[in-house]
């Protein structure tokens, strides 16, 4: 049975004390390892046993292999970092990769940049050997981006040519 959080305790934002009260079944009031572990399968985290046993083992300050009410309130912010960050690698998002990903826009807006200030600069040259390396670079940058361009299922040839049928053969 869980009890209201108390007055001025913001109802609407779960509470670890709330959080306790749903997972412990035991009379003692105190969280085993499977009583712990529920926490994840409740939220459906796909955490391995081995992670589970070590934030078990985090939050068993005492090392009782039980987990009071205070031990849990005590570890609950850490509990859910982890969460977080557990939830977050598995839908791909990791520091790692978002770390990556701004490498990639950097190196992408310096090469933006560049494009822009040859093809300016190209454009008002009157040297032909300038004029020439620059629109040399402008088409390998431009064959790169390209290159390096995920395509969408629209530039699909054999997708667009089959919506095409299908529409030609639906309007007759």
């Amino acid at each position: 049975e869980v009890q209201p959080a108390p007055e001025g305790a913001g109802s609407d934002r779960l509470q670890p004390a709330d959080v306790f009260r749903l997972l412990t079944t035991s009379e003692d009031q105190t969280l085993c390892e499977a009583e712990f572990e529920e926490l994840f399968t409740r939220l459906d985290l796909r955490i391995s046993a081995a992670r589970k046993k070590q934030l078990f083992a985090y939050m068993d300050v005492d090392g009782s292999n039980q987990i009071d009410q205070k031990e849990f309130e005590e570890g609950w912010d850490f509990l859910v970092e982890q969460m977080i960050e557990e939830a977050a690698d598995s839908m791909g998002v990791s520091q790692e990769r978002i770390l990556l990903a701004m490498m990639a826009l950097t190196a992408w807006l310096g090469f933006a940049f560049a494009f822009i200030f040859l093809a300016i600069q190209g454009w008002f040259a009157e040297g032909t050997f300038e004029t020439t390396v620059q629109s040399l670079f402008i088409c390998v940058s431009g064959g790169m981006t390209k290159f390096l361009r995920k395509k969408t299922s629209a530039e699909n040839e054999e997708q667009v040519k089959e919506l095409v049928g299908s529409v030609f053969s639906q309007s007759r």
